[in-house]
């Protein structure tokens, strides 16, 4: 890809060069982008359109208690003031990591996918400008190398092979032909709809508020969107109202009609779609089965949520790799038996993975022997599991991943999220 190849040695070039200062980059006739460089390293990034609406959701995802703060306190919440917080030790390095981080990662993946529609229109590369600053004078804080560019391109590439790439995150959806709609999809997924997509949020905001990842959850509208009973539209302004964009505490959650059919869905069947999940908090661990039983998957579903975790279910082996940069699961369990990829052959593909090389994943399988377990320790597993799924059994298995997982939070979290070059 061109436009990867183009950005990837401008990258590479401040870095090698330890630049400091600011990086313009601009499409034909739209915003221009920023990023910003301390010593080599990418450590801001930001654009005009939907500045506050993006550090808002970032917020809202990494740092809840600060929005309660600002409600009581009046205090303006901005990059120059967290990061003066920060020198002050009045604000943890690593949360504010974590936030900035995460409107790094939305720029790159924007910058990538306009630079691709562009040049897919015009044939033309985007356009860079290098403003060199005085490191003394830049009021700029090291992200500790986080690693945002490759996680973008990998962010990208997901998308990409989604087939979504004419669909921009930054547009919210709005229903237009509610009859149509309603004839095409079943009522549980009609008023799921109905009760969320307003054209005022984006499709990251959407993502956020039902606490889904942006890739499922955009597939599940893209039918409705390629039917034009949906319409993406440009949204900009964020309104001064606490409900502008929603706290991740769902009373929805979208799911395709398939994925209901096929019951692999996140939510078991006795629960109604329109039901809120467990509260949980907005960092809470979130547990990744990958089996392609339905029946299994509902069970493990109905023993994970009632213990106040996420859970979220892949049935098909081959998209379990693409599907875990986006899910970033804190604990894994893996069936052993499955069509085309075995359990001990995908292990090994995930560990080859550096974001999940600490990340716990458990082999289920009714095979327990001594060589099952050497084999699954070789391949980089934590642990077994027996068949048949058992509450005792997978509870066990929470307490002594989760927990353990709890203690190295941050640490796992700037290896699993969104990052740029160091």
């Amino acid at each position: 890809m061109p436009v990867i190849i183009d950005l990837d040695k401008r990258i590479q070039h401040s870095k090698d060069r330890q630049f400091t200062g600011i990086l313009s980059i601009q499409a034909e006739a739209q915003t221009p982008w920023h990023l910003y460089f301390l010593a080599g390293q990418i450590v801001w990034a930001n654009t005009k359109r939907q500045a506050k609406r993006r550090w808002h959701r970032q917020l809202l995802q990494h740092c809840p208690e600060l929005i309660q703060q600002k409600t009581s306190s009046d205090q303006v919440l901005t990059y120059q003031a967290l990061a003066k917080s920060v020198m002050r030790k009045k604000f943890s390095r690593e949360h504010f990591s974590e936030l900035v981080a995460g409107c790094i990662s939305e720029i790159l993946f924007d910058i990538i996918q306009q630079g691709t529609l562009n040049f897919q229109a015009s044939r033309k590369l985007l356009i860079h400008k290098a403003i060199p600053r005085d490191a003394a004078k830049f009021p700029c804080i090291g992200l500790q190398h986080i690693q945002l560019w490759e996680h973008a391109q990998q962010e990208w590439q997901l998308w990409e092979q989604s087939k979504l790439i004419d669909i921009l995150p930054n547009q919210a959806p709005v229903i237009t032909e509610p009859k149509s709609l309603r004839e095409r999809t079943s009522l549980a997924m009609f008023r799921a709809l109905t009760g969320l997509v307003d054209g005022q949020q984006t499709l990251r905001d959407l993502a956020l508020r039902v606490r889904q990842p942006l890739v499922p959850l955009t597939l599940s509208v893209l039918p409705h969107i390629r039917n034009d009973f949906i319409r993406m539209v440009d949204v900009d302004t964020l309104e001064d109202t606490p409900d502008s964009i929603s706290r991740p505490s769902p009373s929805y959650q979208i799911r395709s009609d398939a994925d209901i059919r096929s019951q692999s869905a996140v939510i078991p069947k006795s629960q109604p779609l329109a039901s809120p999940p467990p509260k949980l908090s907005p960092n809470g661990p979130t547990v990744l089965y990958i089996d392609d039983s339905p029946t299994d998957s509902e069970t493990m579903a109905q023993i994970i949520q009632a213990a106040g975790y996420r859970y979220v279910n892949i049935a098909d082996p081959l998209q379990a790799l693409p599907q875990l940069l986006e899910i970033k699961p804190q604990l894994i369990f893996l069936d052993l038996v499955m069509p085309v990829a075995n359990g001990y052959e995908l292990c090994a593909q995930i560990r080859r993975i550096s974001a999940f090389r600490e990340t716990p994943i458990v082999i289920v399988t009714n095979n327990d022997g001594i060589a099952d377990r050497v084999r699954a320790k070789v391949v980089g597993a934590s642990g077994f599991m027996g068949k048949p799924i058992k509450q005792q059994r997978v509870l066990k298995v929470l307490k002594k991943y989760t927990q353990a997982h709890r203690t190295t939070t941050v640490n796992m979290r700037q290896h699993s999220k969104l990052s740029p070059s160091t």
